[in-house]
């Protein structure tokens, strides 16, 4: 009986003692969901009423990209991912264009975190996301990322790497990042396929060594490779020969994703422009699509 009563004396003080521990768990997670709540905001699209002064042109230059976001079946074929990084100085609209994207690609709701530095809150919506899955269509709106660039902070890249990279591959998403300066070739600059630089833009570049002569034909090798087979699926080069195509590409790039990209950016305009030209129209790959999409894909082109 004594031993009994030792033990469960015991239990009781341990029981005791872990209660600070557990009151500590409990208050800490509290404050990390406040905070993640606090960043979080949904809006639902179709109450928006988006003011954009000045953009007429730049939306033009993107018709493209809000009709694969709108009609994204047109597109499957594709496998570039549904990200995009918006560049420009601070007040100069970024959010508000991503917000008319939204509209004009007929999503339903915006799911913004404030303050993407907070992995919980990035966590919480990527969840968000996922879980809609084909029943909303939703933009994820990542703003200050260029915060977290210059934060250099590892871990912070790598989960947000994560979100982007599962939530991007999804058909009814769209991830929308936006910066106050561009680092052309930064972590933050890797992490999406396509760039929008407004006009005013800051671009750092950074000093890149010339590529050795084995690389330099590797690159030509993966430009050979990705156009070949859009022309195997039925697209056309017009105005441009196939090795001028692979040349241009070349005076440009640094790796062979940029590379993918870019191909995947010429379908992309060539399949819009076919589904504007009505049936019976080809898909034809000019070099206009070329330019545009190295302005796209490669930061200070």
């Amino acid at each position: 009986m004594l031993g009994d009563d030792i033990a469960t004396v015991a239990t009781v003080i341990e029981a005791i003692v872990l209660v600070p521990v557990l009151l500590e768990f409990l208050i800490e997670h509290r404050k990390k969901k406040h905070a993640a709540d606090l960043t979080l905001e949904v809006i639902d699209v179709k109450e928006m009423n988006v003011q954009l002064a000045g953009m007429d042109e730049l939306l033009f230059d993107i018709r493209d990209l809000i009709d694969r976001a709108r009609h994204p079946k047109d597109y499957e074929e594709l496998k570039l991912g549904n990200e995009i990084l918006i560049a420009g100085p601070p007040l100069s609209g970024k959010k508000a264009l991503a917000k008319r994207i939204a509209k004009e690609a007929s999503f339903d709701r915006i799911i913004i975190v404030h303050n993407p530095r907070n992995i919980d809150a990035l966590a919480r919506a990527k969840q968000m996301v996922v879980k809609a899955a084909k029943k909303k269509k939703t933009m994820l709106l990542l703003p200050r990322l260029d915060l977290i660039d210059e934060s250099g902070d590892e871990d912070l890249l790598v989960e947000l790497d994560a979100v982007i990279e599962t939530t991007s591959d999804l058909s009814h998403a769209l991830v929308v990042g936006t910066t106050n300066k561009l680092i052309a070739g930064g972590e933050i600059d890797h992490l999406f396929g396509v760039t929008l630089a407004l006009p005013g833009t800051t671009v750092v570049l950074e000093p890149e060594e010339p590529l050795q002569l084995d690389v330099h034909r590797m690159l030509a090798g993966v430009a050979e490779f990705y156009l070949d087979n859009a022309i195997k699926e039925g697209y056309r080069l017009t105005d441009i020969s196939r090795d001028g195509f692979v040349a241009r590409i070349l005076l440009s790039v640094t790796n062979a994703a940029q590379i993918e990209d870019i191909v995947v950016l010429c379908q992309t305009a060539a399949i819009y422009r076919q589904r504007m030209a009505g049936k019976g129209a080809e898909r034809v790959i000019s070099p206009d699509m070329l330019e545009l999409a190295l302005r796209r894909v490669v930061s200070g082109t």
